[in-house]
């Protein structure tokens, strides 16, 4: 997408000086090598439905707290009177909302907005626990109304049992969203994103082909972004030819995208000089395939609120995210994925948070990575005070 802008042929000296401001920053930026703001690829943010307050009638708390959070001494710690144990290291702006609340998702809606991102790509299990009500009742009428896109982040291709029971899945949640005003095409096609485990894919190369003819015979073109990462035990100590896209997947035909939703689940590394080797190197796998590549970017990571072995990714006061966001944007990735908007379990987060000095720190970063200014939104009615 590429934006083109024009100027009258006036003489220099009829401009009125801040155009000649605005000019001459314009040049200076050039003259550092940043990139210029249309250029950047599209900014995708993963965003989980998943969560109920505690005044849901069947379960409550849904996703705020796990049963390995009661036993845990840091939850158990940062524990609220009428609340459960925190399985996050962090606690949302908002409080523990629930995903069907349309105040809390247009909030999020209009941060994400501010913040330069493109797209949602919204953490789908189909009507797993009823979460496709949440979907429905909260992000996808925020993006309707204000003008935002959404699409699916596919989990039932991992977590399935039987290839023809996940196709008719699959082809079903197509139906229910591709032709929303508000659903994300790319290449004038519904996008999905197939997120699938590492070490143990519940999807293979063989399967695609079947899954695609399938779908597509029903729901006509997608634009399919596959998430596939494997170890190459072939590259030694090359520590940036690890990790690659395998190559039978490479040559499967179809996928117009590769990606991958972390790094922390494949290797350990949060900054730039660790991470852009090897996200080049997957990078040019995809791209001399002829596929495109999204690259995942991080804040953080902590699961020391419900795990016994935790991993911590340290913050650095935002300089994790800026490396990641620098070591993809430099790769040459297609498309950047913030991972996460909102997995509070595993504190990845970049929605605003009552733990942080500044709540909107991660979103002023991201906006800041686009060209813009962040200007939040009014925050809702009575959120958490800071902390």
């Amino acid at each position: 997408m590429k934006t083109t802008l024009t100027a009258s042929r006036g003489p220099w000296k009829a401009a009125p000086l801040f155009v000649i401001a605005v000019l001459l920053a314009g040049l200076a930026a050039r003259a550092f090598g940043a990139d210029e703001p249309q250029k950047r690829p599209l900014l995708f943010a993963n965003y989980y439905c998943w969560y109920h307050d505690g005044r849901h009638p069947k379960r409550p708390f849904l996703h705020w707290t796990y049963p390995s959070s009661e036993t845990n001494a840091l939850a158990k710690k940062a524990q609220r009177p009428g609340e459960p144990p925190p399985n996050s290291a962090f606690r949302p702006l908002a409080g523990f909302y629930d995903s069907a609340d349309p105040k809390v998702a247009e909030w999020h809606v209009q941060l994400a907005k501010a913040a330069g991102i493109d797209a949602f790509l919204v953490d789908w299990w189909d009507t797993h626990n009823g979460l496709d009500q949440n979907v429905d009742r909260g992000i996808v009428a925020a993006a309707g109304k204000h003008g935002f896109k959404f699409a699916l982040l596919d989990e039932r291709a991992q977590f399935h049992k039987e290839l023809g029971e996940y196709q008719a899945m699959l082809a079903r949640a197509l139906k229910r969203y591709k032709d929303h005003p508000a659903y994300l095409r790319i290449d004038g096609r519904p996008a999905v994103y197939l997120y699938q485990v590492p070490a143990d894919p519940g999807l293979t190369a063989d399967e695609f082909p079947l899954l695609k003819k399938h779908v597509e015979g029903e729901v006509g073109p997608v634009y399919w972004i596959v998430d596939k990462i494997a170890h190459d035990h072939a590259a030694g100590a090359d520590r940036d030819r690890e990790k690659r896209i395998p190559a039978d997947w490479l040559a499967v035909p179809g996928v117009d995208c590769f990606g991958f939703y972390s790094t922390f689940s494949n290797f350990r590394a949060h900054e730039y000089e660790a991470l852009v080797g090897r996200y080049r190197y997957m990078t040019k796998l995809a791209h001399d395939a002829g596929k495109k590549m999204l690259l995942p970017v991080h804040p953080g990571h902590d699961n020391s609120y419900f795990r016994d072995d935790p991993y911590v990714m340290p913050r650095r006061d935002g300089q994790t995210l800026r490396d990641f966001l620098r070591a993809a944007t430099d790769a040459r990735a297609d498309f950047i994925m913030v991972t996460s908007w909102n997995e509070w379990p595993e504190s990845t987060v970049v929605e605003p948070s009552s733990s942080w000095p500044d709540p909107y720190l991660y979103l002023r970063i991201l906006a800041e990575w686009r060209g813009l200014t962040f200007t939040p939104p009014p925050p809702l009615a009575g959120p958490e005070p800071a902390r």
